[in-house]
């Protein structure tokens, strides 16, 4: 008895891969744009994923499942902050680097960082509080 799983996340889930567990058993993991067969020890159970700092999802399976981890929207804009904060923070340097007023940024610059920091600091916050992934089943099985 085997299931599929499919892993299609953006930038920030590619860098580590998730396990996955059917009945609270491991079974294997998945990391990046991976599409992975798993071998399940019943017919149907729970399939759920195990990351730190992050909520599970669960979802119903079968034998012959093709099971997709999606990110969720929360996850998505996390993704877009973060790439974006970092583009800040290089820039930024750079351009005080550049204007030669380095340490001492200016104060669009200075407040500026600290807002973004802010914004970051409260995504990070929000997103322990929601999961990151969830699972859709792709194609259920014929088998009957």
């Amino acid at each position: 008895m085997e299931i599929i799983v499919k892993r299609r996340t953006w930038f920030l889930g590619w860098l580590m891969p998730i396990s996955i567990k059917f009945n609270g058993k491991t079974i294997g993991s998945v990391g990046g744009y991976q599409t992975k067969t798993m071998e399940i020890p019943e017919d149907s159970g729970t399939l759920t994923y195990e990351q730190p700092l992050d909520r599970t999802d669960r979802i119903e399976v079968k034998d012959g499942d093709v099971v997709l981890v999606k990110e969720t929207i929360i996850n998505k804009i996390f993704n877009i902050v973060f790439v974006v904060s970092m583009l800040f923070f290089i820039v930024s340097n750079s351009l005080n680097i550049y204007t030669e007023s380095y340490p001492y940024p200016s104060d669009f610059l200075r407040i500026s960082g600290i807002a973004v920091t802010i914004i970051f600091v409260v995504f990070i916050i929000i997103s322990f509080f929601f999961n990151s992934y969830k699972f859709v089943i792709e194609n259920n099985s014929s088998k009957e």
